[in-house]
């Protein structure tokens, strides 16, 4: 059996508690989608989610999306959101000049926008939404 003196056993401590850490990586919890959103997203949503960036202009045809509004956050799925920020606005029927941004965004950022999306309109995805349900959402629904 070889001999190991006390400097080469600390050595090979350290690197045996090593291989027990966690791999830091770029999870979804650490990703900071406010910081993604006010990079990549508030130039036309603004830095409120409002709809209303520097980019959005009364004479668009399609003027981007109020993610405060639960009364439409609502009817759409994360799945939705997720190839709406993948894909671009025409994945949904939406604005073409939302960009695609899947080889901008990783996965996990695109997921960690959706979150976010969510903390906007302070909501979740309500499945088919009848009448009743968007009045509950946004009593001033018409």
């Amino acid at each position: 059996m070889p001999s190991f003196n006390k400097t080469t056993l600390l050595i090979l401590a350290v690197l045996t508690a090593f291989q027990f850490l966690p791999i830091e990586s770029a999870s979804a919890a650490a990703i900071n989608a406010k910081d993604l959103y006010d990079k990549w997203c508030s130039q036309c949503h603004g830095h409120t989610g409002k709809g209303d960036g520097i980019n959005s202009t009364p004479d668009m045809a399609i003027n981007p999306r109020d993610h405060t509004d639960a009364s439409f956050m609502i009817t759409r799925s994360d799945e939705q959101f997720e190839q709406i920020i993948s894909h671009g606005g025409t994945a949904h029927a939406k604005s073409p000049l939302m960009p695609m941004w899947y080889k901008t965004l990783r996965p996990e950022e695109i997921k960690a926008l959706v979150r976010y999306l969510r903390e906007l309109c302070e909501c979740e995805y309500q499945g088919s939404v009848s009448s009743e349900k968007l009045h509950k959402a946004d009593p001033g629904f018409r």
